[in-house]
Order: C-alpha cells, then sequence, then structure tokens
C-alpha cells in the first residue's frame, strides 16, 4: 500500500489518522503545514480527500570546516617584591592567681613501748618468762636486749628423768652515720637437757640421774661495719667479726672465730648491659675443739669473685668459690655458681636458677643444737658439697595470695647422719656416721592475708636421698607439710591454730649381742596439732592460752625419744 494522508470530517468529531512510512519523515512534517490549512475551511462540508505522490529523499552536500585552535601564549612578568620585617614586643601581663598548697595528712605515728614482758605457767611444771627492752625511734642509733627462761619438770610415763631448760640473754646495738652502719651483739645460753631415751623398767643397767644430765653453755660476741651508700658509683664494703664458743659437763669444747667481708663496685665493662658489679666475698673460719680424747685446730679459708649484671628483667651472676681446708694436711677446692633471675609482670613473678657448691665443717656447736641428745665425743669432719642445682620461683596472686616453691638436686661427700652409740650402754645418746650420696629436695609455700586481720600460712616438702654405703638416711624425715593461721577479731582476740606433720624415718641400731651388726627400726611419722588464744584487754595488757599436741598422741622426735602429749601454757603479757 502506498504510503497516504488521510483526512476524515464528521459534524460531530474530527478525528486524523496519519500513517507515517520510516523513509517519509521529513515530507510528511511539510505536508501538515498545508493541509492544517485547508482543514480549517472545509469544516461543515462532509468529503474525504486523498493525496498520494511519491517522495524522493534527498541529502544536500554539506562543507567541513577545517579549524585548527591555537592557545594564546600570554606573559606574565612578575614584579620583584621587596619587604621587611618590623619587630614589635606584645605588651602582656600575667596575673597568676593563688594555688591553695597540698595539704599531706599522714597516719598518726604509732606509740612504741620500751618494755615488753611475757609470763606464764604450764602443766608438766613449765615456767616461762620473756623480757624484751628496746630503744624508741631514733635515726642515729637501736639498742635492745632479750631475755628468756623456759623449763619443764614433768615426767614422761615409763620413761626416765626428762626434765630440760633453757636460759637466754642477748644484747644487741646499733650506730648510724652517714654512710655506715656499726653493729655490735653478745649474748649468752644456758641448756639443760637429759639423755632419758630408755625404759628403766627393761634395762638392768644401773644409773643415776646426775650421769644422765647434760648441759651446754654457749657464748657469742659480734661486731660489724656495712657501708649504706645512696650513690650507685661507692664502693660498698661489709665487714664483720664474730667468736662464739660452747662447753659441756663432760670436758668438751669448741670455739669458733669468723670473719666475713665483702667489697663490690659498679663498672662499665662492656656496653651489652647498662653496668656491670664486681663482687668479692672472703671468709675466715678457724675453729679449736677439744674433748676428753682429742685435741685440733682446724680452718677454712674461703674466697669467692663474682661478677654480676642487670638487663631489664633479667639478672645473671657468675662467679667461683676458691675454698682452702686448713688442718694437719691441707686441701684446696675450687666450686664454679652461677645464678639467673627473671622478674616479671612488675616483679609479681620472680623465677631463679643457678647451680653452686662449697665447702662446711659439721661442728658440735651446730650438732648439739640440732640434737641435744648427741655424745660428747664425736667424729667431725669436712662437709663437701659438690654441686648443687636448684630452681625457684615465687609469685604474688593478686594483693592477698603469695606463693613459692623451690627445687634442688646436690651431689654430697661427708654427709652426717645421727645414729643410736653402740658404745653407750642405753642406747640413748647419738653418734655420727658419714655417707657419701645424693640428694633431692622440694618446697613449697602458700600464703594468704588480708592485712592484719587474717594470715594463713601453708608448707608441703620432702627429702629423698641415694646413698653409697648405706639403705636409709637415718633420722631424716622423708616428707613434711604443714599450716598455720592467725584471726584478729576486731583487735580484741586473737585465734591462732596450726598443725605440722613428719613423715617417718629410720633409726640405725646395734644388734642385742653387739657384735657389730645393725638393725634398722622405722620411726612412726606424727602429726602435731596446736591451739592458741589471747586476749588483748587493753592495747597494753592481754592474757594468753597456749595448747600443743592437742590429740595428746605419743610421737618420737629421735628414736625412743617421745614428746610430751597433751601441753597447756597460761599467761599474760604487758607493755610499759
Amino acid at each position: 500500500m502506498n504510503p497516504g494522508i488521510y483526512f476524515s470530517n464528521h459534524s460531530t468529531d474530527m478525528k486524523p489518522s496519519i500513517k507515517i512510512s520510516n523513509i517519509t519523515t521529513a515530507l510528511i512534517a511539510a505536508l501538515l503545514l498545508t493541509c492544517s490549512a485547508t482543514r480549517s475551511y472545509a469544516q461543515g462540508i462532509n468529503e474525504q480527500v486523498t493525496v498520494t505522490a511519491a517522495f524522493e529523499p534527498a541529502i544536500p552536500e554539506s562543507g567541513k570546516l577545517s579549524i585548527s585552535p591555537s592557545p594564546d601564549e600570554t606573559v606574565v612578568k612578575l614584579p620583584v617584591m621587596t619587604y621587611a620585617v618590623k619587630p614589635l614586643q606584645m605588651e602582656t601581663t600575667l596575673k597568676p592567681d593563688n594555688i591553695t598548697p597540698v595539704k599531706l595528712v599522714g597516719e598518726p605515728v604509732k606509740k612504741l613501748y620500751r618494755n615488753y614482758a611475757r609470763v606464764g605457767f604450764g602443766n608438766y611444771t613449765t615456767p616461762y618468762a620473756e623480757f624484751f627492752a628496746n630503744s624508741l625511734r631514733s635515726k642515729t642509733y637501736s639498742f635492745g636486749v632479750h631475755l628468756k627462761h623456759l623449763s619443764s619438770s614433768g615426767k614422761i610415763k615409763d620413761y626416765a628423768k626428762s626434765s630440760n631448760s633453757l636460759n637466754l640473754v642477748e644484747v644487741n646495738g646499733q650506730k648510724y652515720t652517714e654512710n655506715h652502719t656499726i653493729s655490735a651483739g653478745a649474748g649468752y645460753r644456758r641448756n639443760v637437757a637429759h639423755h632419758y631415751g630408755f625404759i628403766p623398767a627393761e634395762t638392768d643397767y644401773e644409773y643415776n640421774e646426775d650421769s644422765l644430765k647434760q648441759r651446754f653453755n654457749r657464748l657469742n660476741l659480734s661486731a660489724g661495719i656495712r657501708s649504706n651508700y645512696t650513690e650507685p658509683d661507692q664502693l660498698n664494703h661489709r665487714l664483720g667479726v664474730s667468736f662464739s664458743s660452747i662447753s659441756d659437763l663432760f670436758e668438751t669444747r669448741e670455739s669458733l672465730i669468723s670473719i666475713d667481708t665483702r667489697l663490690d663496685k659498679r663498672f662499665e665493662l662492656f656496653d651489652l648491659t647498662e653496668y656491670q658489679v664486681l663482687g668479692l666475698d672472703a671468709n675466715l673460719r678457724f675453729t679449736g675443739y677439744k674433748d676428753s680424747t682429742l685435741k685440733q685446730k682446724s680452718s677454712i679459708i674461703t674466697l669467692k669473685p663474682s661478677i654480676s649484671t642487670e638487663f631489664e628483667e633479667y639478672r645473671l651472676l657468675l662467679g667461683l668459690d676458691f675454698s682452702v681446708q686448713v688442718d694437719s694436711a691441707s686441701k684446696v677446692y675450687l666450686f664454679p655458681y652461677a645464678e639467673a633471675q627473671v622478674r616479671a609482670l612488675e616483679d609479681a613473678i620472680v623465677i631463679t636458677a643457678g647451680i653452686t657448691g662449697g665447702l662446711t665443717r659439721k661442728g658440735f656447736d651446730n650438732l648439739s643444737d640440732v640434737n641435744p641428745f648427741i655424745q660428747s665425743i664425736l667424729p667431725l669432719r669436712y662437709t663437701r658439697e659438690r654441686f648443687t642445682f636448684y630452681a625457684g620461683a615465687r609469685a604474688r596472686a593478686g594483693k592477698y595470695i603469695d606463693l613459692s616453691a623451690s627445687f634442688s638436686t646436690s651431689s654430697v661427700e661427708n654427709e652426717g647422719f645421727f645414729i643410736n652409740d653402740p658404745a653407750a650402754q642405753l642406747l640413748n645418746r647419738f653418734t655420727l656416721v658419714y655417707n657419701d650420696g645424693n640428694v633431692m629436695k622440694g618446697r613449697f609455700e602458700a600464703g594468704y592475708h588480708t592485712g592484719e586481720r587474717i594470715r594463713i600460712k601453708a608448707f608441703a616438702a620432702f627429702e629423698k636421698w641415694s646413698l653409697t654405703n648405706d639403705e636409709k638416711p637415718w633420722h631424716r624425715p622423708v616428707s613434711s607439710f604443714g599450716a598455720e593461721g592467725t584471726y584478729d577479731i576486731q583487735k580484741k582476740i586473737v585465734v591462732k591454730a596450726g598443725f605440722i606433720t613428719n613423715g617417718k624415718q629410720y633409726a640405725k641400731l646395734p644388734s642385742p649381742d653387739r657384735s657389730g651388726d645393725y638393725l634398722t627400726r622405722t620411726v612412726k611419722g606424727y602429726t602435731d596439732i596446736n591451739l592458741g588464744v589471747e586476749y588483748r584487754y587493753t592495747k597494753l595488757l592481754s592474757a594468753f592460752l597456749n595448747i600443743s599436741n592437742l590429740t595428746g598422741s605419743r610421737y618420737y622426735l629421735w628414736y625412743n625419744y617421745p614428746a610430751y602429749r597433751f601441753r597447756i601454757m597460761g599467761g599474760v603479757s604487758y607493755s610499759f
């Protein structure tokens, strides 16, 4: 169908209909303008007009503009700027405000009293008295006196007389100067014991009570000086001299002169750490010993140079121990020692590990202090600790809990162990046997405290020996543990409680026929529970009641040496 335009006229409505070809758009636009004029005059006539024509599209030629734009070049000349700065002083005024000074309100200084006395009395006819006298606060000196008496004359069922006593006098003082502290002290201690470790009804041996008595008189004197510089680059020094002596009822005497000194100073020897400390410890111990059969003199000279340093949370110590044994034959020993320490979490955790060794002498003084039932004639030897590896840690868990643990393993030569002396007819005295071996020791402690109101401490320890010549470490408990606590009720009533448990130990006894053979006996372990109450009537006057071995059990401290059963003591204390 050819393209065209159709018009239709009606009296009431006129609707155009337009058909547009895709290729005739331009021509239709022109025809519409013409038809619009014709259509305006045809109103009212009912007729149809049809226009038909051929369409020939054409595109006229156009000329392309060839224009290349070029930028306009503009030259701008900057003027030379000249200027000058004229300093002007700004006038200011300062009017400071008044600052109210800070008032430091300190805690009131607690009043001190020069004297403190305690007296009491307990079962087994046990009188007790103790007295302390001390100087008050002073920046230039301090002085103190300590007196004590404790004795018991009670009996232990089935056993021989077991009376014992302790008398003690101690005096000490210190003088403080700008850079030094000078100290001096003296003391006297008198111990009386009886060798009651047998049952009279089971022996035919005749004895008297005076032959069972033993008395130790101890005297000690000491003096020393040490520096307390505040500047870190000073030569720190310490010197101490002491004298001690002991005698008993059976003509045994021992005297010890000891000189101890230390020097140390900071240096900057290498750049790995900020500073290093060089130190030197020197010790001389001269011992004179005499009993009813023997007289001897011996000495130990020790030099211990060391170097230590710190870096951040680490601390390191290295040194050598030169020990010389001087008696009938001189010997020289060398023991290296070292220690490393790490502190973490602001010293909340401290870990230490190291190695050490040394030379000591088993003396009559310290042996009789451990076991008052020993013989007066003893084989005294040097003990050499070949090496000891040790490690330990302590920690704070919050504000109220303290923890610590330690472990060590050692190789020891000539370690002394107590056995019942086969030369004693009643087997009621002890002598020493020496042995080589290895030992492992461990200890754990825990503490809880909330100020002064509640304090609790607990511990557990073990000691395991492996000996060369004996199967057991005689009279050494394998394990021990215990705890103690204090509860302060409104600073008026103080309650104390605790216990200690020692594991079993072993005793070495001669055979009944004294043929040279020995028997092994087991000393059972025990638990001792104690309880104490103190009532503070005033800040100066209080009363106390202490109970030991609360269960009243019979246990043995040494083979055939039972302790007192249920013990109770009451008394008063006063400060003035």
